[in-house]
């Protein structure tokens, strides 16, 4: 009789955290990481906008070496996608909607597995004397329950941009050198 009273507990306890976090997690998120660049935006601009340069130093890429990738559209322009389906990474894809030359990147980022849901991504360049800051940012809504979900990722997703921003500045670097 004492396990069952200590499991009821346990149980109520546990729907009751669900229950806060199911109306106090926020809905919308919203990330934003930077880097500086020792390269001019001509150089940095390639790497964001063509798919085959940007997998070169996206964190989920390396995440999952098995997974399939595929490009659709002329890579580097409005309407180029890029889709990947793995294991470990799940199913989505990641399109250029608007390119603003050596100043805005944006696009449109879908899931398909493991959950459906959307996102709006962008890049943002300034230069200042020879450097380039890049910002990174990503925005998305998480409907109930999901919210909860966004709530615990959001550390992940920022140590991941900013690890990707980190081979990004490493690439487009060693493309200035050369």
């Amino acid at each position: 009789m004492k396990v069952v009273k200590v499991l009821l507990w346990i149980i109520g306890v546990l729907a009751l955290i669900f229950l806060i976090l199911f109306f106090a997690a926020p809905t919308k998120m919203h990330i934003e990481r930077t880097v500086v660049i020792n390269a001019p935006p001509s150089t940095v601009w390639p790497h964001l906008v063509k798919f085959e340069e940007f997998n070169k130093w996206n964190p989920w890429y390396k995440m999952d070496p098995a997974a399939q990738h595929t490009l659709s559209g002329v890579d580097g322009t409005v309407g180029a996608a890029s889709s990947w389906k793995g294991e470990k990474i799940g199913e989505g894809k990641l399109e250029n909607t608007v390119l603003e030359p050596y100043t805005q990147v944006q696009q449109k980022l879908y899931f398909i597995k493991p959950w459906e849901s959307t996102a709006d991504c962008y890049f943002r360049l300034k230069e200042a004397q020879g450097m380039t800051t890049v910002a990174w940012g990503f925005d998305s809504e998480f409907p109930r329950p999901q919210n909860i979900m966004g709530l615990f990722m959001k550390g992940s997703l920022e140590k991941d941009y900013d690890s990707g921003l980190q081979e990004l500045k490493k690439n487009a670097e060693a493309a200035t050198v050369q």
